[in-house]
């Protein structure tokens, strides 16, 4: 479509891609409306698998577009040698697969997926490239919904789009071609990987076309290949015709590719078998000599592994008592560490101590995180860093000097911090009208987002900070990226199921951070390119704290359950589920015979979370589906739910016989959603593109949600005396109660910054807690017409030790079922030295 040169880029002194489009009067509009496709598709996109792009313009009449410039072949023209082995074609595939998962989140479809748009850099890292016929998929809207996406690029029905070996059915049929197109696409490139041939290919266009519609490529088999028996079934699910029959996303696929074991028996048994068929051994010299390439390549191997790791790590155990470390962080002198820890009881203290553990002291300062240590000693803390909140834990930003002292408060609303190498200045990511911002210095700002952003850790050059940048602001899934200082930020990892923890290496060539995939975290590393191993892992989860300049490493290990209690608000007795290990309490139903409940252990096995419903009494729940769970319809027919990884849409799950629905509204991303009263209409937190987050009303037949709250205004549906309410705090830190008839907001009397307001009663009355009350939690009655204050029901853990967080009690509409869930978290402290 154009011609590519390579450039020197004069102001940043690197090399780069220019690709122009020449012959500027014999343009027509489509090649320059394509043109202009490719530079929109490519800058919506930051991901370490899809070719970066850094400008586009206009130059004396000649489009321009400058990209980073890519230096290696592509897979095509590896495959014109021989097919790939099965490790490459599995690595290439995963990194492919991650490239269109990040596309397909922004809603772009690439159309064009083939081996000469895949490129594999020096360093093996795939790109994919060429977005000139990408389109961004229609929103799934429900009729009656106005809220759909217009193309990037108009195609009409009809009008085929691609490259004829590697088009899916619906192209070759002239249909509009969603996701799964790509992911036909992507199995006909992962077949030819393995095989070295296309699996269509005919003597014509129409030929090939008509064999992609009605007939199966060759067996993989019959070339004599020996996969293992899961690859073989990703690439016949791939090129299912039906677009149901394949994989649904991307990222499922990826989950898929990332999982196969090329060392399992069947797959092993399979290649000696053929080897025994083809290349009978006929005497002693030839066994002898196999003997011989297999001790020396066992030996080669145990070289390997031992030139990698010549001594075990060695651990040092730091910390001894039952409890929770949240942060901990290196002093100046590389021997001291500062520790928040909460003990016995749900509140933080700092701590120092020796790395031998000896000389340990409390420094006196209560609810408050360490941050970061400058090179001279000076410490960043957090204050009333509530243990309520899991990931998302705002506080008053302060200083103290080295060793201790009076604390100099900063800021309100910071989530984390870093001293810049010099001291001079911090860099802070904190919680501004509903979004949290990412500045340096303090004021400026780098980077905004609807989720949230934790972890600041500045390179030892001073010249980026790497962070962990979180989509959604209730958990922790998210992804390594680096910004530089004038805010130009760059994805580094691919979005994991859960992280937290980061430091760079002592050299500040790789950033070393705690993620978990499917199971429990892990530490990793991964350099500023992008290219990532793995350093260790562990039973149980390992969360990365510091690393001290001779390389030694900070880290905790950490058990951590949630933990769900149920009882009667009358008898006062009470119950524990422990049928599973993360559960997670998102509402209970008016009648008190259903709860909805979230489930953790599923987003750790790469999905969403699952969802449940469950009775009181501790029978095991009856799964319903996935996402993030909001609330039971007045009837119990169904739960609202919301997909972390596709927050564009509510999910209506039925708790029995039933189909689901889906209700949206184009633009809008949503954070939370409870049914209302009537069954009819949805209450939900949800942002429009590029705006704070506010208090919506929408029906579920689609229509376009209409606004409760000011932008950067969030609460909870409350009903009080079956009238429905939002309790939201406003700008002055008070609650309000927004009616949901859109009549005006209502003041709360008797209620002070200190209090939390959790729920609505039958009377005229609100729930109301202490702030930050964690165990025990005395509830009480706020009457809405005097003000009085009436003790309703305390609730305690039985154990405190570990306990770092709790949900907001949950009662039934009829008062007598309670349900209380709690976060605990026992950690221990190591240094660990030896890690490579």
């Amino acid at each position: 479509m154009g011609e590519v040169y390579r450039a020197r880029d004069t102001r940043l002194g690197r090399d780069v891609a220019l690709k122009i489009l020449p012959e500027p009067g014999g343009l027509d509009a489509e090649r320059l409306q394509r043109f202009e496709l490719e530079a929109r598709a490519v800058a919506a996109l930051n991901h370490p698998n899809i070719m970066g792009i850094f400008d586009v313009g206009t130059h004396e009449g000649i489009p321009y577009l400058i990209s980073e410039l890519l230096e290696g072949e592509t897979i095509g023209h590896l495959l014109h040698r021989s097919a790939l082995p099965v490790r490459k074609a599995i690595d290439y595939s995963v990194q492919i697969a991650s490239g269109l998962a990040a596309a397909h989140d922004k809603g772009i479809v690439h159309r064009d997926l083939k081996p000469e748009n895949l490129f594999v850099t020096r360093e093996g890292r795939v790109k994919i490239l060429d977005f000139g016929l990408a389109r961004l998929a229609q929103a799934k809207s429900p009729a009656g919904s106005d809220g759909t996406t217009a193309d990037l690029a108009v195609t009409e029905v009809g009008r085929k789009m691609g490259t004829a070996s590697y088009m899916s059915p619906e192209q070759v049929k002239g249909n509009i071609a969603d996701y799964r197109s790509d992911i036909f696409s992507f199995g006909l490139v992962l077949y030819e990987m393995l095989s070295g041939h296309r699996a269509f290919r005919r003597e014509t266009t129409a030929e090939t076309m008509a064999a992609i519609l009605k007939e199966e490529p060759p067996d993989l088999a019959n070339g004599g290949l020996h996969l293992p028996p899961s690859l073989y079934r990703i690439v016949c699910r791939c090129v299912e015709k039906n677009p149901a029959q394949r994989f649904q996303s991307a990222r499922d696929l990826g989950f898929a590719l990332d999982n196969i074991d090329l060392s399992s028996s069947s797959h092993g048994e399979a290649a000696t078998e053929s080897f025994r068929e083809k290349h009978r051994i006929g005497n002693w010299k030839t066994a002898t000599l196999a003997a011989l390439v297999l001790a020396l390549a066992a030996g080669w191997l145990a070289l390997r592994g031992w030139l990698a790791h010549p001594t075990p790590p060695l651990y040092t155990q730091v910390t001894f008592r039952k409890g929770y470390i949240r942060t901990a962080r290196f002093a100046a002198d590389g021997q001291t560490i500062i520790y928040a820890a909460a003990w016995d009881k749900p509140a933080l203290m700092l701590y120092s101590t020796r790395v031998s553990g000896a000389d340990r002291r409390n420094l006196e300062i209560s609810s408050g995180d360490i941050l970061a240590v400058s090179r001279t000693g000076e410490m960043a803390v957090a204050l009333d860093r509530a243990l309520a909140r899991l990931w998302t834990t705002p506080g008053r930003l302060a200083t103290l000097p080295a060793g201790g002292g009076e604390p100099h408060e900063l800021l309100e609303g910071v989530i984390d911090a870093d001293w810049a190498p010099d001291g001079s200045h911090l860099a802070i990511s904190r919680v501004m009208n509903g979004r949290v911002r990412l500045e340096y210095p303090i004021g400026r700002v780098l980077y905004e987002t609807n989720g949230y952003v934790s972890h600041l850790r500045f390179s030892p050059q001073g010249d980026v900070i790497a962070f962990m940048d979180h989509p959604f602001y209730g958990d922790d899934r998210g992804a390594v990226a680096i910004i530089d200082l004038k805010g130009n930020k760059k994805d580094l990892t691919r979005e994991w199921v859960a992280e937290q923890g980061l430091a760079w290496s002592p050299n500040g060539r790789e950033i070393w951070f705690t993620a978990a995939d499917r199971f429990d975290r892990a530490l990793y590393a991964v350099t500023r390119s992008g290219r990532q191993r793995t350093v260790l892992t562990a039973p149980g989860s390992l969360l990365i704290e510091d690393v001290a300049a001779d390389g030694r490493v900070l880290l905790t290990g950490e058990d951590f359950r949630g933990e769900v209690v149920t009882g009667d608000t009358q008898s006062g007795q009470s119950r524990q589920l422990t049928w599973l290990q993360y559960m997670d309490v998102e509402d209970v139903s008016r009648d008190g015979k259903l709860m909805l409940l979230n489930d953790y252990a599923s987003m750790l096995s790469g999905a969403d979370y699952a969802l449940y419903v469950a009775k009181p009494d501790g029978t095991p729940g009856v799964l319903v589906g996935m996402g993030m769970g909001g609330g039971i319809s007045p009837d119990n027919k169904w739960v609202t739910s919301i997909l972390p990884s596709d927050p564009s849409k509510v999910q209506l799950l039925p708790t029995g016989i039933g189909e689901p629905r889906i209700v949206t509204a184009g633009g809008f991303s949503y954070h939370h959603a409870w049914p209302a009263s009537d069954g009819k209409r949805l209450i939900v937190s949800a942002s429009e593109a590029g705006r704070p987050p506010r208090m919506w009303v929408q029906d579920i037949d689609g229509q376009k949600p209409r606004p409760l709250t000011g932008e950067g205004v969030t609460g909870k549906l409350v009903n009080v005396s079956h009238t429905d309410f939002v309790a939201a705090r406003d700008a002055t830190g008070l609650y309000r109660l927004y009616p949901v008839d859109g009549s005006e907001a209502r003041s709360i009397p008797g209620l002070t910054s200190a209090d939390r307001v959790i729920g609505g009663s039958l009377t005229q009355s609100v729930y109301v807690v202490p702030q930050d009350a964690t165990t025990p939690v005395p509830v009480v009655k706020l009457d809405l017409i005097s003000g009085e204050r009436r003790p309703f029901v305390t609730i305690a853990a039985n154990d405190a030790a570990g306990i770092i967080g709790s949900r907001d009690l949950v009662f039934s509409g009829n008062e007598k079922i309670y349900v209380k869930t709690y976060y605990r978290a026992i950690s221990v402290l190591y240094v660990v030295s030896g890690l490579k």
